[in-house]
């Protein structure tokens, strides 16, 4: 059997990660930090293994015994009251990791990167290809996943059998935190997501992610990258989409890029000073939003023959996750399943599912 490590098998993707290996007759070694529960694992039939990315030891005896690895776990956040946690985890961490996976012979490698790596600026059909323009990144988590970055692409150039995925917008059931991605969601269906700007969303299912990431463990080519993503849209049509499921009206309102980084640098002010909770935008998720653009993820579905969900099936799984789990209050609940449409859709599979 081949057995196959997972880091961050417990979050959002990782956990998918690991249905889709036993999907596909994998042996998995779920590897867990102690910053997230076990739900997302729960009656799966895995070994789970605590790791911390930062102790190098431990990470090298965490892996032994497997013979592939997917390594997910990051610090995924736009809004950070330690910006160092971003650089020890996804920097050092990762170093960690590919280290350890190269020293114990690892067959085959997929490590999650992200698009924020792709520079803005570039044609969309070239951007799997292209160097990183290290001018154009601000902020922690997009710093330091470049950082991690060429990291990895340094151990690739010297060996290490290493293929790079770069999940697009990622929704769908088991976000529980929420990630930033998922947090839209939840703004959405709670009434505060009041204006938007109208930027480019390439959407995909975290079901079809986590298959994208086998896929590229099964046929990726080493030392290539590739950028799993699904139907693309402008937010305008988004929010459209959002309020034809929900039957909550999309806001009219959008913002230009300048008008949002300045409303982030209040929100975060406001956020450390006077709130207690997080940023409802952050400054790094306008940043983020500022450098949008369109992305081609031909190359993934031509070499992978990876095959995601249309765009309306990815929101409508992910409302219906939210909703279900309560992540709106019950008269919010109530009014989507009255005024909306989630319960008369049905979720068809995506083509070419295996």
């Amino acid at each position: 059997m081949k057995l196959c490590a997972v880091t961050g098998a417990n979050g959002f993707v990782g956990s998918n990660v690991v249905r889709s290996l036993l999907r596909q007759g994998y042996g998995v070694t779920a590897l867990v930090g102690a910053d997230v529960g076990l739900e997302n694992l729960e009656g799966l039939d895995v070994e789970v293994r605590e790791i911390d990315l930062l102790d190098a030891v431990g990470v090298r005896s965490a892996l032994e015994g497997a013979n592939h690895l997917i390594h997910t776990a990051a610090n995924y956040s736009f809004f950070m009251p330690d910006p160092a946690s971003a650089y020890r985890v996804n920097v050092d961490g990762t170093r960690n990791v590919l280290r350890a996976a190269g020293a114990l012979g690892y067959e085959r490698i997929v490590y999650t990167s992200s698009t924020a790596t792709l520079s803005p600026g570039f044609e969309a059909e070239d951007a799997e290809d292209t160097v990183i323009d290290l001018r154009r990144f601000r902020g922690h988590y997009k710093t330091s996943k470049v950082m991690a970055e060429l990291a990895a692409t340094r151990l690739a150039a010297e060996g290490l059998p290493l293929m790079i995925v770069y999940p697009t917008v990622v929704l769908g059931p088991g976000d529980r935190r929420p990630t930033p991605t998922g947090s839209m969601i939840v703004h959405y269906i709670n009434g505060r997501m009041k204006a938007y700007m109208d930027m480019p969303q390439n959407l995909v299912d975290v079901e079809d992610v986590a298959d994208g990431h086998v896929l590229a463990l099964e046929r990726g080519r080493a030392g290539h990258r590739y950028i799993l993503g699904g139907d693309e849209l402008d937010m305008s049509q988004v929010v459209e989409i959002l309020a034809d499921l929900t039957g909550i009206p999309a806001p009219r309102v959008t913002l230009p890029p300048r008008l949002l980084l300045t409303l982030g640098f209040v929100d975060e002010w406001l956020a450390r000073h006077l709130w207690t909770h997080e940023p409802l935008f952050p400054v790094e998720a306008a940043l983020h939003a500022r450098d949008s653009r369109r992305l081609d993820v031909s190359k993934a579905r031509k070499e992978l023959g990876f095959q995601p969900r249309t765009a309306e099936a990815v929101l409508l799984r992910a409302l219906q996750w939210f909703v279900d789990q309560g992540f709106c209050s019950e008269r919010r609940r109530r009014q989507i399943e009255t005024k909306g449409r989630l319960r008369d859709r049905i979720d068809a599979p995506a083509p070419g599912r295996r």
